[in-house]
């Protein structure tokens, strides 16, 4: 069984025969305690390049320095940079080294003086310790484990969301041909209908991905842009009864250029999040220049009645992508307000 490693550290060779006689044949939770002695803190450093896994130093303070112990905890919890090993001081000469200053200075874990100390003290200070140090590997094993399931979950994610893609991108390619088609107008209804469903199914694929890099911007043809996303939701505002509607401010080019792939990502997504807030009423997206010189605001907001504010985990989802999509183009979302408006704020590379 793995032994409790403790180093004791005194140059008294009296005090390490009193441990080894305390010690002796002594178990906590089933695993022994195997003492490892050093006579000065050059020994101590020693042991404890040799041994990495020791957990309870019960340092003297006065040995070949009037503050050697001292310094031995420094040079563990500094220049060791070991934070779970727990010490604790034993001192012959309290006068060296108060009590009260050394537990506010040093990074100690309990100060036992030597005339006091007890067997049944000792015992229960190592106990103590050594229940801590226990908890503090038991935690340090917790978080790494749950940092391993966060990582394939990630890469679980990243592996459906590939394959789905590599299945929907046909679709979306097969269903803009059909549009281009001379179908008749129920076909090409439906035709219409079914690309905009695979938009936003497109889109929220991207969700299970990080935020794609910005790309070279692009120029984008606003009143183009603005049609194709009303079209997405169409089906679904034929289907609930409401209406999607746009509005660009004069005072916006005709085009802009920013990357095309992010700024129709933030319109489908900020829309999405205010459908589920709107209750179904009618919305309205807006392009304006913004207060800031240089930045476009995009709001959607509901014409009438008043907003819900779902905490349902796909809510939730849809906010915390539309937030890394703005911050991805160094822009912010901001926080509904009371009439539930989204406000996306994002650069322009140049507006003509």
């Amino acid at each position: 069984m793995t032994p409790w490693k403790v180093l004791v550290v005194d140059d008294e060779e009296g005090i390490h025969g009193i441990t080894r006689m305390i010690f002796r044949g002594y178990e906590f939770e089933q695993h022994p305690i195997e003492l490892i002695h050093a006579k000065s803190g050059r020994e101590a450093r020693q042991q404890l390049t040799d041994h990495s896994d020791i957990a309870l130093a019960l340092l003297d303070v006065v040995m070949e320095n009037d503050d050697e112990g001292l310094q031995l905890v420094e040079y563990i919890r500094n220049q060791l940079n070991n934070q779970d090993i727990r010490v604790i001081l034993r001192t012959g000469h309290p006068g060296y080294a108060p009590e009260s200053q050394v537990i506010v200075n040093y990074d100690i874990n309990d100060y036992l003086s030597k005339a006091e100390l007890s067997a049944s003290r000792l015992l229960t200070s190592v106990v103590v310790a050594l229940r801590s140090f226990r908890d503090i590997k038991n935690a340090r094993t917790q978080a790494s484990q749950d940092n391993l399931s966060s990582a394939l979950d990630e890469q679980r994610l990243a592996t459906i969301s590939q394959q789905l893609n590599q299945q929907v991108r046909p679709l979306l390619k097969q269903s803009q041909r059909l549009q281009q088609m001379d179908l008749n107008p129920v076909a090409n209804d439906l035709a219409v209908s079914l690309h905009a469903h695979h938009q936003r199914l497109d889109n929220n694929i991207s969700m299970l991905n990080p935020c794609p890099p910005v790309t070279q911007a692009d120029r984008v043809a606003l009143a183009p842009l603005m049609d194709e996303i009303l079209y997405t939701f169409l089906p679904q505002c034929r289907h609930d009864g409401w209406l999607l509607d746009y509005k660009l401010d004069t005072a916006l080019a005709a085009e802009i250029h920013c990357d095309p792939t992010l700024i129709r990502q933030i319109l489908i997504s900020a829309i999405e999040l205010a459908i589920l807030q709107a209750n179904g009423a009618d919305l309205k997206l807006s392009l304006q220049p913004a207060a800031q010189q240089g930045q476009l605001l995009i709001s959607v907001s509901l014409n009438d009645g008043q907003p819900v504010f779902p905490s349902s985990h796909w809510a939730q989802c849809l906010q915390n992508h539309l937030q890394r999509l703005c911050q991805q183009l160094q822009g912010r979302l901001s926080e509904p307000d009371e009439r539930g408006t989204i406000n996306c704020q994002v650069p322009l590379l140049e507006i003509e």
